[in-house]
């Protein structure tokens, strides 16, 4: 059962209470508006806090402090959800109830992640420089290897060139050119100004009652500045008006499309999002799919074919590797399998294996804290109580025919293609 509560002004705790499993773990998220100013700062203050706090200076201090709780664990967590980005920290730890002599984990566990979000170890009024220098590469080295896996780099291009326009647009980290002049002075102040003015959501599942958690976590952070948070919102863009195409040629040797299309449609939208959902399993989400059953089982077009939907923005990308002189067909048979979904061309086998699928999903998420973390955040982006397993009581009832109009709403803006270096 999930409860939720406001700790502090605008820091808001989720506690689901659970004996299902042996560890706990606890997230704090700081929520801001996605902004090619921050993005990159925001990716990069995380991993630089991990780097030292009060009472473990150092990186040797802190896998110490861990290893004395069992092995506990804790990393950075940078998310995106539609035009929101999210910076903060996951732990997870064994449960109070399997330690040795009844000693105490989840204390000092809260303890240590309030440490490491408002106590930093700093020099002369900043960050240390050392850390700040070393973080940066790491997260530049990331951002520089983006573009060796072509399956996830060609659908990072498409939403550049489709929401070029629109915040969605940025990567989840930020680019490098936003890196590069970050020092430890104006990532410390950045830090001051995004801990007083970020609503904060906090996530905690395990057996401990929400009470007790919440008293634990208000002690850790009566600290924390607070003052008006900065708002952030998602734009949403309903429909496209017209298609453009990119390619783009890189030395590969098979080919990668992404489409993107416009959803219609939100998980905002509580009434039509299932149907939504259902829709994007039905086109090209799953193995019985019509992308997988007759675009690449079938008619052997690609090696791979999917669908996605990123439901704060309402877009959907369909990622396919491809042959370089199957661009055309495979793009025409693509937008002919959505075109049947609209008519209402559906089978019973692919409306249930559809269904089977996101209930299956569904299920294996209620059983992994990080899915309900991830989960519970989202709904608290949008304002919604909603459980995982309300959303699977909804998806159901949903019929053919609500498939098909949810189909209907959809509409392409972009096709990206990488196509090979001419030799």
């Amino acid at each position: 059962m999930n409860r939720r509560t406001e700790l502090l002004p605008g820091v808001f705790l989720t506690c689901v209470q659970s004996e299902k499993f042996k560890t706990g773990c606890l997230s704090v998220s700081l929520l801001r508006p996605l902004r090619r100013e921050e993005a990159a700062a925001n990716a990069l203050l995380p991993a630089v806090l991990l780097r030292g706090c009060e009472g473990c200076p150092d990186m040797r201090e802190i896998s110490a402090f861990l290893d004395g709780y069992y092995g506990a664990s804790v990393g950075s967590l940078v998310r995106k959800k539609g035009e929101v980005q999210t910076t903060g920290f996951y732990a997870a730890f064994l449960e109070d109830r399997y330690a040795l002599d009844g000693e105490p984990i989840l204390a000092p566990m809260v303890d240590f992640v309030c440490r490491l979000l408002l106590r930093p170890v700093t020099e002369d009024g900043a960050f240390v420089s050392a850390f700040v220098d070393g973080e940066k590469q790491n997260l530049i080295n990331t951002m520089e290897a983006r573009i060796n896996n072509k399956r996830s780099y060609v659908v990072s291009q498409l939403l550049r060139t489709m929401c070029k326009d629109e915040a969605y647009g940025l990567p989840r980290l930020g680019d490098v050119e936003e890196v590069e002049p970050i020092t430890a002075q104006s990532l410390y102040d950045h830090y001051r100004h995004i801990l007083e003015h970020s609503r904060m959501e906090i996530f905690y599942h395990g057996s401990c009652d929400a009470d007790t958690v919440a008293d634990l976590l208000k002690a850790g952070l009566s600290d924390l500045p607070r003052g008006e948070a900065d708002a952030f919102s998602t734009v949403i863009v309903d429909k496209a008006e017209t298609v453009q195409t990119k390619r783009e040629a890189l030395d590969v040797t098979q080919g990668k499309l992404a489409m993107g299309f416009r959803l219609g449609c939100t998980a905002d939208d509580v009434e039509r999002y299932p149907a939504a959902l259902m829709m994007n399993a039905v086109f090209g989400s799953g193995v019985t799919s019509k992308l997988f059953m007759n675009v690449r089982e079938k008619m052997s077009l690609c090696y791979y074919a999917s669908s996605t939907i990123e439901k704060f923005k309402g877009v959907m990308v369909v990622s396919s590797g491809i042959e370089f002189d199957k661009f055309e067909v495979a793009r025409d048979e693509i937008l002919h399998q959505l075109e049947l979904t609209r008519q209402g061309e559906i089978t019973e086998e692919e409306l249930e294996g559809a269904r089977i699928a996101l209930l299956s999903s569904l299920k294996t998420g209620m059983d992994s804290p990080g899915r309900l973390d991830d989960y519970a955040l989202g709904q608290a982006i949008l304002g919604q109580d909603g459980t995982m397993a309300d959303l699977a009581k909804s998806l159901e009832t949903v019929t053919a025919e609500q498939v098909a109009e949810a189909a209907r709403r959809v509409t392409l803006d972009t096709v990206y293609f990488i196509e090979g270096v001419a030799k």
